[in-house]
């Protein structure tokens, strides 16, 4: 689950790159990164590009444009829950109690989506563990662009608060058995400072990064998948994931790490280069 990868919905050779790239999983963006008279043709959009291009293997989830226009939020959950996803990113407002009002209404329309709330603000982090023993949360994710600037800070200059910030986060997510997503960074020019966040992330107990550009992905792959098992370790892992896949299970926890297709994938490479 390491990398997931920001597509601006309205451009279609975004979501086509996407769904090609390296990403774990993709998250076309109807939120910030589309204009607001574009997020009508962006939502139809992804619903034509999903209908019509082979998936790869990635995880789907969709961001919404969480508005204070609840009919529109209703029309983007409605039409997107049709489609073949796996789930919903959904900013966080300060409204909690809508908050919970959309992601129940969203379990009211189809009750097998995943959803991640990315939370961009004091009130969120605060309501954290009630969001997610009453939501049943498996995933959170963490934005301190919209977050920083809650605090009029600047997230690169205040580096030493937004961590501290992201470290309560990461406890209240673990300590409620839910798996935390990192931040996305929006400098695309310095790999080395990008490698050293995402290093950084992993040692504070994240367990995978939301990503903006398709450059980004193979450090955090690298990163985050980097996981050392002995032999012994190797072959209970592929056993078990070829039993739990069969019954239609597509992860599982090992070891406190979660092991699911791309992993599986790699320690299948692993032994049959070391082992065989």
């Amino acid at each position: 689950m390491s990398s997931y990868l920001f597509c601006p919905a309205n451009v279609s050779k975004y979501l086509i790159n996407g769904l090609n790239s390296k990403a774990y999983a993709i998250i076309p963006d109807l939120e910030d990164s589309v204009p607001d008279k574009s997020k009508s043709g962006a939502l139809q959009n992804i619903i034509n590009i999903i209908n019509n291009n082979n998936s790869n293997n990635k995880y789907i989830y969709p961001r919404i444009h969480n508005s204070s226009n609840y009919e529109w939020n209703n029309t983007q959950v409605d039409e997107l829950s049709k489609l073949n996803i796996h789930g919903l990113m959904i900013p966080f407002t300060n409204d909690f109690n809508y908050f919970s009002k959309l992601i129940q209404y969203i379990k009211s329309i189809n009750d097998t989506l995943e959803i991640i709330p990315l939370i961009e603000s004091m009130n969120g982090i605060d309501n954290m563990q009630n969001l997610i023993k009453q939501n049943d949360l498996k995933f959170i994710s963490f934005g301190k662009y919209d977050f920083s600037l809650e605090l009029n800070i600047d997230p690169e200059e205040q580096n030493y608060l937004i961590n501290h910030i992201k470290q309560k986060f990461v406890l209240n997510a673990l300590i409620n058995k839910c798996y935390p997503i990192d931040t996305p960074e929006l400098n695309l020019n310095n790999t080395k400072l990008f490698k050293e966040s995402c290093l950084t992330s992993k040692s504070m107990g994240f367990k995978a990064k939301l990503a903006v550009h398709p450059d980004q992905l193979e450090i955090i792959n690298d990163v985050f998948n980097k996981v050392i098992y002995d032999e012994k370790d190797i072959i209970k892992i592929i056993i078990k994931y070829e039993s739990l896949s069969k019954k239609g299970v597509g992860s599982f926890i090992f070891k406190n790490n979660i092991i699911d297709l791309p992993v599986y994938l790699n320690l299948k490479k692993v032994f049959k280069e070391n082992y065989e």
